[in-house]
């Protein structure tokens, strides 16, 4: 079974206008409410597509509990440790007319160190051996940067692997516990390098450095230019047919999407050719929905995936 690991909830708030406008009181044309959260949204386009994960995430006050019952309508498999803090809030606001988005992100709630306890003890106690744990998005407030180093080392203890999506300092302390994969874009991947990287020699030689740490697969998400994928046997470059640097959720998907390959032992190919297209089909989503068997249909054949040099 897969495992997903929100420490940082969100109830999303979509606003979607005929066109952003500054100038004017604009009227929405539809308001729609969505649970988030990377994690949450692993395991929403998992269900999406056919495949079934377990959510665990930290959920509290009144946007908590109206999160929770959207879970709830979406059929997902829950396990959630209450806390006493109100769920964060974020505001997306979508322009129809001409595709701009607007996204104001919420720090988030104050956490206890026993509230994370409570998610470490559901992974060590879970009758069902994680097969994979994903530890995705950012640390409320309060929470220790190693918090996702101990989940790690936890889930690789009862033999799940490990994926990790952060950035930062959570991200630094995390691939200290060697995890299977981990997800940076090129700005948090320059974070952890301390400095530019260059050109794609800079950025494989730098991935090289992280897989002798252990890690096994790291994917560099690059925006429009797509993303890289490195192992220590194959560096593969994967091209998108979208303009848009950023969209909410289209990262998360693409974990989802590289997440499916993986439990199924596909060739590393597949695996990220699966993973762009997740992402892609979430961008091709007009409307503030992830991923779908109808949009990832599209956007498969759209994909390009080449092998590239590692010398």
């Amino acid at each position: 079974m897969i495992y997903t690991v929100t420490l940082n909830p969100t109830l999303d708030i979509t606003y979607v206008l005929e066109e952003i406008s500054y100038d004017e009181s604009v009227k929405a044309l539809e308001v729609v409410k969505t649970p988030g959260g990377k994690g949450v949204n692993v395991s929403r386009v998992l269900k999406a597509m056919g495949t079934d994960s377990v959510t665990m995430a930290l959920i509290g006050g009144f946007a908590g509990a109206e999160a929770l019952d959207l879970l709830h309508r979406e059929g997902l498999i829950l396990q959630i440790v209450r806390i006493e803090a109100n769920t964060r809030t974020n505001v997306i606001v979508l322009g129809r007319r001409n595709g701009l988005e607007l996204v104001i992100r919420a720090a988030g709630p104050p956490v206890e160190d026993r509230e994370i306890d409570r998610i470490s003890d559901l992974i060590m106690q879970t009758t069902r051996v994680p097969e994979m744990i994903v530890l995705s998005g950012s640390l409320p407030r309060g929470v220790d940067n190693d918090a996702y180093y101990r989940l790690a080392m936890e889930g690789k203890s009862r033999g799940a692997k490990v994926i990790l999506d952060s950035g930062g300092k959570p991200l630094r302390a995390g691939i200290k516990a060697a995890p299977l994969l981990i997800k940076p874009n090129l700005a948090e991947l320059e974070e952890l390098a301390g400095c530019e990287l260059e050109g794609r020699r800079q950025i494989l030689d730098f991935c090289g450095d992280l897989l002798s740490g252990g890690i096994e697969i790291v994917v560099v998400s690059l925006g429009r230019e797509g993303a890289m994928l490195v192992t220590g046997d194959v560096a593969l470059k994967g091209t998108v047919p979208f303009i848009d640097d950023d969209t909410v959720g289209a990262g998360d998907s693409m974990v989802a999407g590289m997440v499916m390959g993986l439990t199924r032992s596909l060739p590393m190919e597949e695996v990220f050719h699966m993973g762009l297209a997740c992402s892609v089909a979430t961008v091709i989503n007009t409307g503030p929905g992830l991923t779908t068997r109808e949009t990832y249909a599209e956007a498969f054949p759209q994909i390009g995936i080449e092998q590239i040099s590692m010398v």
